[in-house]
């Protein structure tokens, strides 16, 4: 083969490295795009404040004591496991609350009727991120369960809500809400917010969760599947060369 064939075929082989490398240049933007980013809650497991023994004997208090929280009148915390060790506690005369530990730490939220407990958050809606809310949701042995409602809210607006799940008696299920906002969403900048309402007698709410995963743009995957594209091309074009040399 002729020197000057030789260089032609290298400076081919340069310049679709040189595409390729350039394509890749938006490879390395999709890692960081799509990892979870967790939103912080405050007091998301309840913790705060330390339920005090009641007149029921159980530890458990009411009137919306729940720190970093708004809260109706009809909601409160609870110490499960420390009500069942109390031998005066009104849960020893049925069943304990809980056949298992509770989700995250010792303490729950509890609403009865009508009860609501909500957060704004500091965070903000963003485009084009998909946001996981999770909350444990718990049904107290022979509470007579009727049902909650869990909703995300962006500014004053509801975007995403779900009570679909049903916890099995002296159990907790994880209950999930999903949104994905878009490019132009109308709430973008709006605050993020959570409320939990109970529709029934002793809904108990653990361990609340938010994450949010920015989702690539189109442009971003098409660079990516370039890249890849010419990636395999030079590589064939390399091994073509050889063999013709």
């Amino acid at each position: 083969m002729k020197s000057t064939q030789l260089m032609k075929l290298s400076n081919n082989g340069l310049n679709t490295l040189k595409i390729a490398l350039i394509s890749s240049c938006l490879i390395v933007t999709v890692p960081t795009q799509v990892k979870a980013a967790s939103i912080n809650i405050l007091n998301h497991s309840f913790e705060g404040p330390e339920a005090p023994l009641n007149r029921f004997g159980a530890f458990s208090i009411g009137n919306g004591n729940i720190n970093s929280w708004v809260a109706s009148s009809k909601t409160g915390v609870l110490n499960p496991s420390k009500s069942d060790a109390n031998v005066t506690s009104d849960s020893i005369v049925f069943d304990s609350y809980y056949d298992e530990p509770v989700p995250d730490g010792v303490q729950v939220a509890w609403g009865n009727e009508g009860g609501t407990i909500f957060q704004r958050l500091s965070a903000t809606l963003q485009s084009n991120t998909k946001y996981t809310l999770g909350v444990y949701v718990g049904q107290r042995n022979r509470s007579g369960f009727v049902g909650y409602n869990i909703e995300l809210l962006a500014g004053n607006t509801v975007i995403a809500s779900n009570n679909s799940i049903t916890p099995a008696p002296g159990t907790f299920s994880l209950v999930n809400v999903h949104y994905n906002s878009s490019n132009n969403d109308r709430l973008i900048g709006q605050s993020l917010g959570i409320r939990l309402s109970s529709f029934g007698i002793q809904t108990n709410f653990d361990n609340v969760t938010l994450e949010a995963t920015a989702v690539p743009e189109p442009l971003t995957i098409l660079g990516a599947v370039t890249a890849i594209g010419f990636g395999t091309m030079f590589k064939r074009k390399v091994a073509k060369d050889k063999h013709k040399k």
